[in-house]
């Protein structure tokens, strides 16, 4: 669901919040005795906060009311019967009182922090509370150790779990990212492979027309996301798709979103992975400009520059590197894309990395500075295969993972095995042909990715 708004740009991190709270409250459970009374629990939620929003045409409540657009075949009055029912006859659990927190706290990130009376009326008469409970409830939303029954507490922990959770997020320093290249090298792919998804789109022509932020968020159930044009928000999404992000592309300066990351987690930092246009496109001369301005504007605790191993040397790329250069990121770091494509019986990758490191030196790059070769076409599409997504793959992709997986799963001329899981046998079925995990894993680790995200993992002081 894609929703049109107007948003100063640095409130994205709240946006963010209300939507992650909206999608933790509409995946829980509610039952009573085996029987499942989630969708009662969901209806009243929903209208409750609808009415709570009736007078409002803030822009993130147009988004919020949508969000919660509920059409049941009974009205609220069923809902909360279902949800209190079992109580009075002797069931000691009762979802009203989360009910309330859940609502109070949904209003607070919509920047409501006070219920008018007559609103605190209204939701008393239509959840059935005496003016006691309802009060109890209200001290119970502020405070949940003020809680004296076990049972209802026990409704409230899956709701103050996560709230603790996100405040400890809130507060985990991130760390950014930033992914530069010349056009074809393959980028686009490079970042699709490196977070696991298919964030951005991959064609043959320049595709990035703006800067696309991508924060890590463990608990993410589906890709968010804003539309960014001259400092405002302009529209906000969710369940995220290529076809969206590509829309946005070719409207916005900047999209920012935010998903779970592949192999990286938020128990140290957040990472946030900032991609930028490809610099020498000839038909839009404005794309350096926007990459450049970002990356001096923004401090990153890291740069990557994606390289063709297939045309290293050229005068786009020393160009570009020594623009980097004066940057004074605290890290470079140096990805030798397409390493597939060279033909290592006739070239050493060994040679072409020292080759590139001298290139790099003379620039006025350290020494040390970490090189890694890979291919992120294979990179991208064993992840796939791994998460379960290759029935995703067209006929080209399914022919392209079976010649990548022959070529790497004992090729270890861009990279050597790491340690995995020695018990994982489980088949994995592309079109008619099955592959083992375990050698999907190994032909991954080949491919020199999974050298490249411990190589982050260790200048970022640990993400994993």
């Amino acid at each position: 669901m894609i929703v049109d708004c107007k948003h100063k740009k640095e409130a994205f991190q709240s946006i963010f919040e209300f939507m992650n709270y909206a999608e933790f409250v509409l995946g829980q459970k509610f039952s009573y005795k085996k029987k499942d009374l989630s969708k009662y629990y969901f209806h009243a939620y929903c209208v409750l906060l609808n009415d709570m929003l009736a007078n409002s045409n803030a822009n993130l409540h147009k988004y919020a009311k949508l969000k919660h657009n509920v059409d049941l075949n009974f009205d609220i009055k069923s809902s909360i019967k279902k949800i209190r029912k079992k109580f009075i006859l002797g069931n000691k659990v009762d979802y009203r009182f989360v009910l309330v927190a859940q609502l109070l706290h949904a209003l607070e990130l919509l920047n409501i922090n006070t219920l008018k009376e007559d609103d605190k009326l209204l939701l008393q008469k239509k959840l059935c509370f005496s003016k006691k409970n309802f009060a109890l409830a209200l001290e119970y939303a502020k405070d949940h150790s003020k809680i004296k029954s076990e049972k209802i507490l026990k409704t409230f922990m899956e709701h103050v779990n996560f709230k603790k959770s996100h405040n400890k997020y809130k507060q985990t320093k991130i760390k950014h990212i930033g992914i530069c290249a010349n056009m074809s090298c393959g980028k686009s792919t490079f970042v699709n492979a490196l977070l696991g998804n298919d964030f951005l789109p991959a064609r043959n022509e320049a595709t990035t027309a703006c800067v696309t932020s991508v924060y890590d968020y463990d608990n993410a159930k589906s890709m968010i996301g804003v539309a960014i044009k001259n400092d405002h928000i302009y529209a906000i999404g969710d369940n995220m798709d290529t076809v969206a992000i590509d829309k946005w592309n070719a409207e916005a300066d900047h999209i920012i979103l935010e998903s779970d990351l592949d192999n990286i987690s938020n128990s140290n930092v957040v990472v946030a992975v900032h991609d930028t246009p490809g610099v020498n496109n000839s038909s839009n001369d404005n794309h350096r400009k926007i990459t450049m301005d970002f990356l001096s504007q923004n401090k990153m605790d890291a740069i990557i520059y994606v390289a063709n191993a297939e045309q290293l040397g050229t005068t786009d790329e020393d160009k570009l590197l020594k623009e980097l250069l004066k940057l004074n990121a605290p890290f470079v770091i140096f990805v030798l894309n397409k390493a597939d494509s060279i033909d290592t019986e006739k070239e050493s990758m060994d040679k072409i990395i020292e080759d590139f490191r001298k290139q790099i030196v003379k620039i006025g790059y350290d020494k040390n500075s970490k090189i890694f070769p890979i291919s992120s076409k294979a990179a991208r599409l064993f992840k796939m295969a791994l998460k379960g997504d290759a029935d995703k793959f067209s006929a080209s992709e399914r022919a392209s993972f079976v010649s990548l997986f022959n070529y790497f799963l004992d090729n270890t001329d861009i990279a050597g095995d790491i340690a995995g899981d020695d018990e994982q046998d489980e088949e994995i079925m592309i079109g008619k042909n099955a592959f083992t995990k375990k050698d999907i894993e190994k032909a991954l680790s080949h491919s020199g990715l999974t050298n490249l995200e411990n190589g982050i993992e260790n200048l970022l002081g640990g993400t994993k």
